[in-house]
Formats: C-alpha cells, structure tokens, sequence
C-alpha cells in the first residue's frame, strides 16, 4: 500500500509520499516527478510517511536531488528512509556536504 498527493501553493509544490515502495510503485514515483519537475518551480518531497523504501526507489529519489538540486527539495525522512538511504550509500546525495545522520539510538554495552 502507498500514496503520492501533490498540493500546489504559491511558494512551490508539496509532494507527500506515504507507505511501501518498490518496484512496483517506481512507475508511478517517476511519472509524478517527472510532471511536477516540468513545472520548473519549487517542489518539496516530503518522506515521513515512508515505511518502506527499496534500492530503485531510493536511488531514483537521490539521483533526482541531484540533478534538480536547485528546486527539488527532500524533507523529513521518516526512519526508515534514513535507514534505507545509509544503507545504499545514497545519503550524502541528498544530503549533500553533511555527515551521515546521527544514531537515533545506541544499545549500552
């Protein structure tokens, strides 16, 4: 189960990602990139409702951060985006100059 809503405003587009997504969801991720990325304004992709967040999915996230980093803009990773996209590799794409995120939490020895 996923979602993708997209709001428009007067400072950009918000686009809210929710649920599992995979290879099956991919299809859908590009195509709403793609149309909100024509509108050449600022867009903002919100991950907290992300639970799941597979390689393909990720890497289509990052290289997209990437190639429009001056209006795509990715905000609050949920967890399990944080945990996908340090898993990868992929996130000082997104994150680009800054460290890896810190340890949410540590087990004392």
């Amino acid at each position: 189960m996923y979602g993708i809503e997209v709001r428009e405003s007067g400072a950009g587009v918000r686009v809210e990602l929710w649920g599992e997504w995979d290879l099956f969801t991919l299809n859908d991720l590009r195509a709403v990139l793609n149309g909100v990325l024509d509108l050449r304004r600022p867009t903002f992709v919100d991950l907290s409702g992300i639970s799941f967040l597979d390689l393909q999915s990720a890497r289509e996230l990052a290289v997209r951060a990437q190639l429009y980093a001056h209006h795509l803009f990715l905000r609050n990773p949920s967890p399990q985006v944080t945990a996908s996209l340090q898993a990868f590799g992929l996130w000082v794409w997104v994150h680009p100059g800054r460290e890896e995120p810190p340890v949410l939490s540590e087990t004392s020895s």
